[in-house]
């Protein structure tokens, strides 16, 4: 542990006080060793932002305790969605990627945000082809076997007006 060199004295609200006094922080009891521990949370917050794999692992650690949970609850009602599985491992994946895109760079160029979004498509893309999977069986994997298949026909609509747009029309 790195040496103690700085006191400081901080003023809390009652409110504060309280939240400080009930927030449970792994190997933090005392009230400076809770901010001690909230403070290298905000550095390691701040520093993982800068690439990919650090900007994953804050990602899935902000979605672990819903993630544990809903997998949990799947356990306990012998349940499982695929969808939320898709879900689950899509959205980190994607954040992590779009927070660590800029790397520490305040600003980007012509050819960065083109990449960004190209990345972006190609993730996208990956998303909807995942969840139309869905739609082929009619029993797929889900809480609900009628969710995607009551959903999908204004998306197959969609699809229907683009490929006819993009079909040249033969006179």
């Amino acid at each position: 542990m790195p040496q103690k060199t700085k006191q400081v004295g901080v003023r809390l609200t009652d409110e504060e006080a309280e939240f400080l006094a009930q927030l449970r922080i792994e190997n933090a009891a005392t009230p400076s060793d809770k901010l001690r521990a909230i403070i290298d949370d905000a550095m390691r917050r701040k520093l993982g932002t800068e690439d990919y794999d650090g900007s994953l692992k804050l990602v899935i650690d902000l979605l672990v305790p819903t993630t544990r949970i809903v997998r949990g609850s799947e356990n306990k009602h012998h349940m499982h969605s695929e969808l939320v599985s898709r879900m689950s491992d899509w959205v980190p994946e994607c954040m992590a990627f779009l927070i660590a895109s800029n790397g520490a760079e305040t600003e980007l160029d012509e050819q960065q945000l083109l990449e960004i979004e190209s990345a972006l498509a190609d993730r996208v893309f990956v998303l909807i082809q995942s969840v139309l999977q869905l739609a082929i069986t009619s029993r797929a994997p889900l809480y609900d076997v009628d969710i995607v298949k009551d959903r999908i026909d204004p998306v197959l609509e969609l699809a229907d007006v683009i490929t006819r747009r993009r079909t040249p029309v033969h006179q």
